[in-house]
Parts: C-alpha cells; structure tokens; sequence
C-alpha cells in the first residue's frame, strides 16, 4: 500500500543516515547492507533509489582495514567486518545480479560501481577466505581482489545485455560511475553517492587533467577497452532511446576513464558524439547537449595535436545549437561559456558567433533568456578567460543591446545581474548604458532592483560627473522605491559608491539628501533605510575618513533615540559596523553609553 511504503522510505533513507552520522559506526554496518538489499528489490522505485542512495554511502564506511578503535569487543567487530565485508558485498551484488525479477537487477547496476571502488581501495592480491565470502567455494579456498573485480565486470557486461529495457537503462545510467572505477578514478565530492566526477573536472589544465593523466595507467586503459567500451557502443546503438541517451550523455566518463588519451577518443567517442548529435531522437540529442561541455572537455582534443578532432566536436555543437527543437537549442546553449573555454577565440569566431545572432532572435523565450545568461557566463573569469574585450565588444556589445529591450523581464535579468562582469567596458557602450537608465523606471520590481545594482559600476565605468548628471536622481528615486528589496539594491550598493566616487563627494553630496530623508520621513520604513545605508557606509572602512566616519556616528546615535524599536535596533547594528574604525576615546564616550543604555531600557 501507499503507506507502507512511505514507512519503507523513511527507513532506507534513515538506515543510511544512521552509519553517515556515526550512531552506528562503518565496522558494524555490515547488518544496515542486507536490510537495504532488501529494499533495493522493492517494487516501489522512489524506495528503491533511497535505498541504493543509502547503501552507497553506507559501502564506503565499510573499509575499515587499519582504522583505530577502543576497547576489545570494538577491536574484534572491526577485524569481523574487515575480513567479511569484501565477501558479503561480492555475494549480495551476484545475488542482486541474478534475481528473477527486474528490479533487484536495476538496484544492482546502480550499487555495482561503488563496490568495484571498496574493492580498489584493497590491494589486488589479498585473498578474500571462502569461509567469510558467502561465494560458494569449497572450504579453504579463496579468491585474489583482482579475480573479484573480473567477476563484477563480467557481471556488469551480463547486465547490460539483458533482454528488459529497464534493466538496460539502469546499466546506461551507471555506466559512467562504473567506467570512471574501473579506471580507478575518485569519487566525486558527495563519495559514494556522487554522479560522475566527470562532470565535476576542470579541463584542460589544472590538477584534475594531471590526476587523471596520472591515476589512468595504460593497463587500466587496456581493461576499460576491453570491458567498458563494448557495453558503451552497444548501449548507444540501442534500439530503444532511453536507453542511447543514457549511454551517450555519459561519454565525457568514458573519455577520463581512457585518460584523456586523444588517440583512443577519436576511435571510441568521437564517432560517437558525431553520430547522436544528428540522432533521430530529439530526447538522446537533448541529453547530449545538455551535458556536452564535460564530454567536450574530456577526449583529449585540447592538445594541439588533435586539433582536427576538436574542430569536428565543435562542428557537432554547432548543429545542436540549431536544432529545431528549441528543447535541445536551450540545452546546448548553456554550454557555450565552456566550450568558449575550450575552443579558445578561434573557434568562437568561427562556431559559435555566427549562431549567436539567429539564437538572441529565437522565438522560444526560455532560449534567449539562456543565450543572456551564458554570453554574460563568458564575461566571467571564472567560467571563461579566452575572449578579449575587443570580441566582447565586437560580438556581445549589438547582443546586449537587444536583450535589454526584450519583451520578458527574465532575459533583461540575466544581462542586468551580470552586466557588472564588463564594467570596464561600460564606457564604450552608450546605448547600453542609456538602455539601463530608462529600466530604472520598469514596472518589474526585479528589474528595478537588478538597476540599482548596477549604479555604483556604472559611475565606475562613466565617473563622477556622470553619476551626478544621470545616475543621482535615480539612485534616489531606487532608495525610495515602494520594494523593500529593490531599497536594499541601493542599501548594499553604498559601500561600493563610496570606493568609486569617494568620502569627500559623499560628505558632501549624498548625506545631506540622506539627512534631509530621514528628518522628512513620514514612514519608520524611510528612517531604517537611511540608517542601513550608513551602517553599509560604516562597513567599507578601507574608503571611510575620519570626518564620514563623525558624521555617520552623529546620525546612527541619533537613530538609537528613535521612538520605532526597528529603527533603534538598525542604528544599533549600524554602530557595531562603525565600532572598528573610530577611536577607543570616541567608543567608550560616545558608543558604549548609547547601547548600555539602548540595552537598559529595551
């Protein structure tokens, strides 16, 4: 019933919790696995995947050879579990393998690559005793780490080729975790419930090239062509499309499990990644480009070498990207911030810029608000490092300028709450500038909000004359804004005005509005404003003189004597942020008597 299992799904997620959190340490949770195996070949599917999810947390705890433990009893159900869990897993994975019905099969697919990985972690001529293994061996025999591992490739091959579809599907959806421990690759961040760390490396350069480079060897090369890449062909060839598309979108795993190695890509994966990105199921295309960056990034075609296989999986995402189904265009448009990266400025030019144009004009809105968001992604020296301003300019200046009149709020978002990534070429980009003035007065709070953001970058970018001549008034009118958070844009924004015009023009020009507000207030709301501002002010103490600093504390006292306790409880905050900066003589004769006797009176 639907009840039951509810209570079965709390208990496969609470089982895990149980070991994760040390209540029931890894050396006595051999007990915790066979219930979850138990649950993994229940009908319910959310049941099962939660207890999968559990039990791949729960298997990496298990490997307790040399962990320290106190007391005798302790001392021996660690050496127990030490020298029956490689058995035990072996045994319940060719159980889970072998059952009758599909769904312990499925369970068994999604669990077989993290012990694969417990069993790397062992060296591979340990002996793993018939007594502890649960295999059936005859008494006194036993099998090498390196034989256990054979076995559960074999076992993962015989999945694959099962008749169920579902069955199938659960082996392409772990094919990449199990190609990546075969190849002896680590776990992703969450351990062993992670997805592929493929999708969690950056390449090229950096550690995570060298750690594969390094961790591959040419033997574990050789056995993921021999026991992977067969399964990995003939999954992408299925013939159903729930299946392809799970093999395919895991081919930036089977890349690093080859190494990187750009000559053995070009054999195995490239034909691949050519074939389904013209694949006659939207759905397997979709999946494709969604991850297409990480599968890019990882056949080895970086190095100038295979320059010419590079160019053809740029000549796949080109395609992608002119879909005609706008699922697949949005999907492979989130991927050009990355592909930028890898191509470089000359296969941006001749890939992907041409595109850009037909795809800022899409008719689909969720394709442009995502072309808004990646161009802005390019512009981030995070994400993307290979454009120049002079391609900035030149390829995304006309791009933005059309997506800050577009008719949806949510494209002109993703332009305004990044915008400040090219500040420095604010200045060159008048009609964009002029754009975002005339959205101060947008009828979307979001929009008005994502404005007062950009004010200080803007008198950055255009200086203080600028900044008094077009940004003042609307900086003012923002402050006074109906929105609580669009008030907030100006409130955070403070700080950095005060670093971009500085103290002297805020002394004199900003806090006398500031004042005049505040003492003309008809609303508390109007008085907390003015005192976040100057508590704000008060935090930015690398730009804040000794004379800003007087005048802020005379007002933030002030606002202690407030008859609204919100507003006193402001202005105290605001005294706390100014406490670092003044002198000892001004904290103990001015500060400390206010909120001693703020705190008496309160």
């Amino acid at each position: 019933s639907e009840e039951e299992d509810e209570i079965l799904l709390i208990l496969a997620e609470q089982l895990g919790q149980m070991v994760i959190s040390g209540l029931v340490p890894g050396y006595r949770a051999l007990t915790v696995v066979s219930i979850l195996e138990k649950l993994s070949g229940v009908e319910e599917t959310v049941v099962r995947d939660k207890a999968v999810e559990s039990m791949n947390s729960v298997i990496p705890l298990l490997m307790v050879e040399g962990q320290s433990v106190r007391g005798k009893e302790e001392e021996e159900a660690r050496e127990t579990c030490a020298k029956s869990a490689p058995g035990l897993l072996l045994a319940m994975v060719k159980r889970m393998g072998g059952a009758d019905w599909f769904t312990a099969k499925i369970s068994a697919c999604a669990v077989l690559p993290c012990v694969y990985q417990f069993f790397n972690s062992m060296k591979n001529s340990t002996i793993v005793s018939a007594s502890d293994n649960g295999m059936g061996l005859e008494d006194g025999g036993g099998i090498t780490v390196e034989d256990i591992k054979t076995e559960l490739r074999n076992l993962f091959k015989k999945l694959s080729e099962d008749d169920t579809p579902m069955v199938r599907r659960g082996v392409g959806k772990s094919l990449g975790r199990y190609a990546e421990a075969v190849a002896k690759l680590p776990y992703g961040k969450k351990g062993g419930i992670s997805g592929p760390v493929a999708k969690e490396f950056i390449i090229p350069g950096g550690k995570d090239e060298s750690t594969i480079k390094k961790t591959v060897t040419q033997d574990l090369k050789n056995k993921v062509l021999e026991d992977v890449v067969p399964i990995y062909e003939r999954l992408t060839t299925d013939e159903q499309d729930s299946v392809r598309l799970l093999a395919v979108s895991n081919s930036g795993s089977i890349g690093c499990a080859l190494g990187l190695d750009g000559n053995l890509c070009k054999n195995v994966v490239l034909p691949i990644i050519k074939a389904h990105s013209a694949d006659l199921s939207w759905r397997v295309r979709n999946h494709l480009a969604k991850d297409f960056a990480v599968v890019a990034q990882s056949q080895g075609f970086h190095e100038p070498s295979h320059k010419a296989d590079l160019t053809i999986i740029f000549d796949s995402f080109a395609a992608l990207l002119q879909d005609f189904e706008a699922e697949v265009r949005t999907s492979a448009v989130e991927n050009i911030a990355r592909m930028t990266q890898l191509g470089g400025v000359e296969h941006f030019k001749s890939h992907l810029a041409p595109l850009l144009p037909a795809l800022a004009d899409d008719p689909v809105m969720e394709v442009r608000s995502k072309v808004a968001q990646t161009i802005m992604d390019c512009c981030d020296d995070s994400i993307c490092t290979s454009l120049t301003d002079k391609v900035i300019l030149q390829d995304f200046k006309p791009l933005l300028e059309g997506f800050l009149n577009d008719e949806f709020s949510e494209v002109q978002i993703h332009i305004l709450s990044k915008l400040h990534r090219v500040t420095h070429l604010l200045s060159q980009m008048d009609v964009v500038v002029q754009s975002i003035l005339n959205m101060s007065k947008a009828a979307n709070w979001r929009v008005r909000e994502a404005v007062g953001f950009l004010l200080p970058h803007l008198a950055d970018a255009r200086g203080v004359t600028f900044f008094e001549e077009n940004l003042f008034d609307i900086w003012m009118k923002l402050l006074m804004d109906q929105v609580s958070d669009v008030r907030s844009s100006c409130v955070r924004g403070a700080g950095k005005l005060l670093s971009v015009i500085g103290a002297a023009w805020i002394q004199g020009q900003l806090l006398p509005r500031y004042i005049e507000l505040y003492e003309g207030a008809t609303t508390y709301l109007t008085r907390i404003t003015v005192l976040r501002s100057f508590a704000n002010l008060a935090g930015a103490e690398a730009n804040l003189t000794k004379e800003l600093a007087d005048q802020i504390l005379d007002f933030l006292l002030k606002g202690v004597q407030d008859s609204v306790a919100n507003v006193r409880m402001i202005a105290a905050i605001g005294l706390g942020a100014l406490s670092s900066v003044v002198d000892k003589g001004v904290l103990n004769s001015k500060m400390l008597p206010a909120l001693q006797s703020l705190l008496a009176e309160d």
